[in-house]
């Protein structure tokens, strides 16, 4: 499927495939209306491939985006671009075709809808069982290295991330969620999801954007949804590093500053948008956390390509000093599954 965009803009090379997800957990079957639903995603395996089991890159589209979204407006095929290069699988998730309500669409063609921890499940979430059977369908054809499962995505995308470090963190070795949905290991902000013992140990590296008028960087409301509580970025930050045990402050990294007119001024009352990364200590096994902290940039991925013009109003702009795919990647390959340290 191809998606309107600049002439010449590289669509993703992926394969779309999909399954029947049967659905038996009676809160998920209330608010997805049905016992099996048709689920789908978009994976790129390159030809270059090696006998070598390979890594696994899940990246997640925003609330009622779709797979190709998060290839094509999102990441414009960048992790593609690396997988070429270092050999790993990319796998683009797509949220429930069934909306929540029925005065919620799709944003996009086969959009779809990751409520994440806002929705009731016993156990694990219904997306969380979804990529575990990605992973077993992957397995049937292709060599995958299950100590090097990983998970990034934007907003809601990046909130199934965090989902899956906490339900899931005897899959994924690392995320690196971006303006994600600020689910937490506990609090208020655990919300319905269900942390595992591990989840402690999965790595994280995070991106909050201090001008973002969906997910608040400050706690409280955003201009999308002023009245939701959110628990501000920073606040999110300190929550994880508590529970993953982390002690000491951070080196910090301040990325040069290469475009000069990447931030809605008539948002932010700045020109430029600017990028620190604050590297944490690491934890007692071996876990760590990075935070990069956006500032001057709205709802979106870091990319040197800037949005189309017709959503700055509404998104903002976002920074275009660096592509959030090399970093969540530099971050992955650091971190392979390890046991516990006793």
């Amino acid at each position: 499927m191809r998606l309107p965009g600049p002439p010449g803009a590289q669509q993703s090379r992926g394969c779309v495939a999909t399954f029947k997800q049967e659905l038996s957990d009676p809160a998920i079957v209330r608010s997805v209306g049905a016992k099996q639903v048709t689920r789908r995603y978009l994976v790129y395996a390159p030809v270059g491939l090696t006998a070598k089991p390979a890594p696994v890159v899940f990246v997640f589209p925003g609330y009622s985006a779709s797979a190709e979204g998060a290839a094509f407006y999102y990441t414009h095929t960048s992790f593609e671009r690396l997988a070429d290069r270092d050999g790993f699988i990319v796998v683009y998730g797509n949220g429930l075709p069934n909306a929540p309500s029925s005065s919620e669409k799709a944003s996009m063609p086969e959009g779809g809808f990751l409520q994440g921890c806002f929705a009731e499940h016993a156990g694990e979430g219904v997306d969380v069982a979804y990529v575990r059977r990605i992973v077993e369908q992957l397995e049937t054809e292709l060599k995958i290295d299950r100590s090097r499962i990983y998970a990034t995505g934007l907003s809601a995308g990046g909130g199934m991330a965090f989902q899956l470090a906490l339900e899931a963190p005897d899959l994924v070795a690392a995320i690196a969620p971006v303006a994600g949905l600020p689910f937490q290991p506990r609090g208020a902000w655990a919300l319905a999801c269900h942390p595992k013992p591990g989840h402690e140990r999965v790595s994280v590296a995070m991106l909050g954007a201090t001008h973002d008028r969906f997910i608040s960087y400050s706690p409280g409301g955003s201009p999308e949804y002023p009245g939701a509580h959110y628990p501000g970025m920073e606040q999110a930050r300190d929550a994880w590093l508590a529970a993953m045990k982390i002690r000491g402050a951070p080196t910090i990294d301040k990325f040069p500053d290469i475009i000069q007119a990447d931030s809605y001024t008539p948002h932010t009352g700045v020109t430029s948008s600017t990028i620190e990364r604050q590297r944490y200590p690491t934890g007692p096994d071996g876990q760590e956390l990075w935070y990069y902290k956006a500032v001057g940039m709205g709802h979106w991925w870091p990319n040197p390509v800037q949005i189309y013009p017709g959503l700055w109003e509404r998104f903002g702009k976002t920074n275009q000093d660096i592509d959030f795919a090399d970093q969540a990647w530099e971050f992955f390959m650091r971190h392979p599954k390890r046991p516990p340290v006793r």
